[in-house]
């Protein structure tokens, strides 16, 4: 099938590197905007008995705006992510493996800054991550590594994730999700994020998310190396990418 509606593996929504389209505004010691314009777009699907393999294009950039004074919203930071994902479902069981280039850069709003929060140069990497998940009911939980292929740093290449998601069948319906990342890069210290929300379907495939979100852990950007960052805010998420749904939620019908 050329063109399916959604990816067989539906990317977790509380990982904050995901390709989800959302505005995030969140606080720490400061008021700051995400906002992240992402694609999850397979392109085939094949299909041989209960087995299912897609292969498609993820691509996603993320802008953070910080507040100023008389309405200014500084650029602080531009991150992009280009990737080739492959997934699989296997009834109540999905995976997906992919290959990413990623590249985070500080922007005019922090370089232009006298007291920049960090050095400005840029980030660079390309790396490969497998993810599995398993469908219990309304709840998921997966699994996974990601393995760093080359990095202009030379750090070390491991990192390991997992997390959970819940969400009610209904087309609108409370949600929770947690993911939890730890990579040698940062001393295997754990980052943790996590939403609860409402998630809503309004047609056409697409799905608006509203939630309480927060993160805490080494910053994962990969710019402001070896600092952490702690934060609470509130995502508002619009996408067509199948997340959340159940393996057999997902529409096989072509865009």
């Amino acid at each position: 099938m050329w063109l399916p509606a959604a990816s067989l593996f539906a990317v977790p929504v509380a990982d904050t590197r995901a390709p989800l389209s959302s505005v995030t505004l969140r606080w720490d010691d400061r008021f700051a905007i995400d906002a992240t314009l992402a694609a999850d777009f397979p392109v085939l699907r094949v299909t041989r008995g209960d087995l299912s393999v897609d292969a498609g294009i993820e691509a996603m950039v993320i802008l953070g705006f910080q507040p100023n004074e008389n309405l200014r919203f500084d650029l602080e930071t531009v991150d992009g992510t280009f990737g080739l994902p492959v997934g699989l479902r296997w009834g109540l069981w999905t995976g997906r493996f992919e290959v990413a280039h990623t590249s985070a850069h500080f922007a005019d709003g922090v370089t232009d800054d006298p007291e920049p929060p960090a050095s400005s140069e840029g980030y660079s990497r390309e790396w490969a991550r497998l993810l599995a998940a398993r469908q219990f009911g309304p709840a998921r939980l997966y699994a996974g590594a990601k393995a760093l292929l080359h990095d202009q740093r030379g750090l070390p290449p491991w990192s390991v994730q997992a997390g959970g998601e819940v969400a009610g069948p209904w087309k609108i319906a409370p949600f929770g999700a947690v993911d939890v990342q730890a990579a040698a890069e940062n001393g295997w210290d754990p980052e943790v994020a996590a939403q609860v929300g409402v998630r809503a379907q309004v047609g056409g495939g697409r799905r608006l998310r509203v939630a309480a979100t927060g993160r805490y852990g080494p910053d994962d950007t990969g710019k402001l190396q070896g600092q952490n960052e702690a934060w609470l805010g509130i995502t508002f998420g619009f996408d067509s990418t199948g997340a959340l749904d159940t393996p057999a939620g997902v529409d096989d019908a072509p865009r």
